[in-house]
């Protein structure tokens, strides 16, 4: 996550989906939710409008997506016209008054050694997973998604990335799991999201399924939905009654992988 996209299209179908899961309703209490933000504050040169996908705001989608959630339209709108960042979105109350939001930076300055990078991300990890241990469902934002061979651990773009080692504390304490996936451009959305499932499966014991919700405003992205037992009932059931919100005109859930 990256303060110049705060409020952007992505979020706002970030927070519709996290807010719809979390909320009380007909299936269940509440969930308390837990935000990792994994915040990249990295100097990298974007795209001519990196960071600029707005404009869901004000053009001729804005019905579209307003009628989805017409209150997080709101709060988008006003972030954006102030100065856009992680922490305009804690205030705004995009999520609920609840949630607890962990948003330290990962910074690797240059000419740190390799054990002390290891070091300081080990706190870094202990300090977030401190911070929403309360919470039953866990929110993981890397600004790209999950590790990939690519990219060297400890390196200047490792906080770019969520590990699958950092999320099994969690996962092994009762929290269900969302974690945010951008989509590459070198295969198919299809065959990333497998490769990826079958890393879950290796590394999270008692995993029965993950509900993947792929969302199609601006650039490709997945979500994945890891429902602990206690939540498996509740999350299958609202990811379902999402999609046919009117959501369902910019989300579709993907097949079962296995």
């Amino acid at each position: 996550m990256q303060d110049r996209y705060a409020a952007d299209i992505g979020d706002f179908g970030k927070y519709g989906l996290l807010r719809f899961l979390c909320k009380k309703d007909k299936y269940g209490p509440a969930l308390r939710l837990g935000v990792l933000w994994y915040r990249f504050t990295g100097r990298e040169p974007g795209a001519p409008n990196d960071g600029k996908h707005i404009d869901y705001l004000c053009s001729q989608k804005s019905e579209c997506c307003k009628k989805c959630d017409p209150e997080l339209f709101a709060m988008m709108r006003k972030v954006v016209q102030g100065e856009r960042s992680v922490a305009a979105v804690e205030q705004c109350g995009a999520l609920p008054s609840n949630t607890l939001y962990f948003s330290d930076p990962l910074i690797f300055k240059q000419g740190e050694r390799r054990p002390e990078r290891a070091q300081k991300r080990r706190e870094w990890l202990a300090a977030g997973l401190r911070k929403v241990k309360p919470a039953a469902l866990v929110f993981a934002d890397p600004d790209n998604g999950f590790e990939v061979k690519s990219v060297k651990p400890l390196t200047k773009k490792d906080p770019k990335y969520v590990y699958y080692e950092d999320l099994l504390p969690c996962w092994n304490r009762g929290q269900s799991l969302v974690v945010y996936q951008h989509s590459a451009q070198n295969k198919s959305v299809e065959k990333q999201t497998a490769e990826r499932i079958e890393g879950l499966r290796k590394r999270f014991s008692g995993l029965r399924e993950v509900i993947l919700l792929r969302y199609h405003r601006g650039t490709s992205r997945v979500f994945f939905v890891l429902p602990n037992p206690a939540h498996a009932e509740r999350l299958k059931v609202r990811c379902h009654v999402f999609i046919q919100s009117p959501w369902g005109q910019h989300f579709t859930i993907m097949p079962r992988l296995w």
